[in-house]
């Protein structure tokens, strides 16, 4: 069924060096191998098939795909690299492709639809067809392109409001009583700032270091919120200057003021989010994924409620942690490359996402039978997944790493300067159309 190419003649100018080699973005070669003839010849029946997927550092349950996909195809043998994440991955990607040394399965989460654009990956559709229906469908909005999906959710999340009430009890506030506005949480995160005297504050804020994107995804619930959507023309372009994001870069100014020192300029995000479990602040936006994080962190008494609305706004939520396998174009083994996208859909693999990760599957079938047995804030946010018709995903840029560039340099000078709010906008907006003008 499948075959091998044997290149009868090469002439070799120089040593291709491979990109992604190593987990730092690959150098564009400036040397090529070129081939003259190839033919295809029927490879031995015991010879093993090696399938490359680029994957990321997901424990135990990734070895169990791994385990599952050579048991049901004993003469394969998959290989994982692990080759960075966000725009270092992205920059991996593009670099392979270059130089024609592509895996034949590679992962991501916030530059799928782009890949797809570009024409670097399959439509999967028909492999998961049997499957779709399924499937989240905000797990894979981010994969679509033209009416055909480019990927499929390994497992993903959403967002919820996390605090610490030992933080909160300490500064005289009800624990049972999780602010439900922004006005509220403003007015919370100042007094319980104002209690601890340098000991805790009441917000842990994100700010722009580390991937481009983090900081964004929490920030972006709050902008769904107050319908300041930073993006037009189906989300694939810059709207910086929306006047309805104004209010929202207001807001986040202010909570900024109430975070720990040192939060918002720090790229180790594990730093950012500890900061609650260890006592040293009292709310932040957290990932599905933080209950059992803060557990694991000796939080005694973290709990879980719907993120604050803004007054005039309405509740809103963005698919975070989304980890999304696709086909290369340029795959050797696609329809082995199909079988694996199939395998990560799967009911029985999908069953086994929470047990073996501690985070939440991309399947309605999944969700439905972890969720009696789940704690009362992982149920929390399964609801939000499965009852959400609306969920979101980040923007899909034409060129995303200028264009999120110059949206962290926007959102650097809302939370560390004085400047005015509506000129920063409008000076972004003004560098982010130039980038189509080059």
């Amino acid at each position: 069924m499948f075959k091998n190419l044997n290149v009868v003649s090469l002439l070799i100018v120089v040593t291709l060096y491979l990109a992604g080699c190593s987990t730092t973005p690959a150098v564009t070669p400036t040397k090529v191998v070129e081939a003259t003839k190839v033919v295809e010849t029927q490879p031995d029946s015991n010879e093993s098939i090696e399938l490359v997927v680029w994957t990321g550092k997901f424990g135990d349950y990734l070895k169990e795909q791994k385990e599952q996909f050579e048991k049901e195809h004993p003469n394969v043998k998959v290989r994982f690299d692990d080759m960075g994440w966000d725009q270092e991955l992205y920059q991996n990607v593009l670099n392979a492709v270059k130089i024609g040394t592509v895996p034949d399965v590679i992962v991501g989460e916030s530059y799928v639809q782009q890949l797809a654009t570009a024409g670097h990956l399959l439509p999967v559709d028909e492999a998961i067809a049997s499957l779709k229906a399924d499937m989240i469908p905000g797990t894979y909005k981010g994969a679509e392109y033209e009416g055909k999906i480019y990927g499929v959710s390994n497992f993903t999340g959403v967002f919820g409001l996390e605090r610490n009430c030992k933080v909160i009890t300490e500064a005289g506030l009800d624990c049972n009583k999780p602010p439900q506005t922004w006005d509220e949480l403003l007015a919370q995160a100042k007094t319980i700032t104002e209690k601890g005297q340098g000991k805790f504050y009441g917000y842990s804020l994100q700010g722009t270091k580390g991937f481009p994107t983090a900081g964004v995804f929490r920030m972006s619930v709050y902008f769904n919120q107050a319908d300041g959507v930073i993006c037009q023309n189906n989300c694939t372009e810059p709207y910086f200057n929306n006047p309805k994001t104004l209010p929202v870069l207001e807001f986040l100014r202010q909570l900024n003021q109430y975070t720990p020192p040192g939060l918002t300029t720090t790229a180790d995000e594990g730093q950012v989010y500890t900061a609650l479990f260890e006592g040293k602040s009292a709310y932040q936006i957290a990932g599905s994924w933080h209950p059992d994080w803060a557990k694991k962190a000796g939080c005694q008494d973290c709990r879980y409620s719907a993120i604050p609305i803004p007054s005039g706004g309405h509740a809103a939520n963005i698919i975070v942690g989304n980890v999304i396998y696709s086909v290369m174009k340029q795959s050797k083994q696609p329809d082995l490359a199909m079988e694996w996208i199939k395998l990560v859909a799967r009911p029985d693999m999908q069953d086994l996402v929470f047990p073996m990760s501690g985070r939440l599957p991309s399947t309605r079938s999944a969700l439905t039978k972890l969720r009696p047995t789940a704690d009362a804030a992982t149920q929390a946010f399964i609801d939000e997944l499965l009852n959400n018709p609306a969920l979101t995903v980040l923007p899909q840029w034409q060129e995303p790493p200028k264009t999120w560039k110059i949206y962290n340099e926007l959102l650097d000078k809302v939370l560390n300067s004085d400047q005015p709010i509506q000129k920063l906008m409008d000076d972004a907006q003004t560098a982010a159309e130039s980038l189509g003008k080059k």
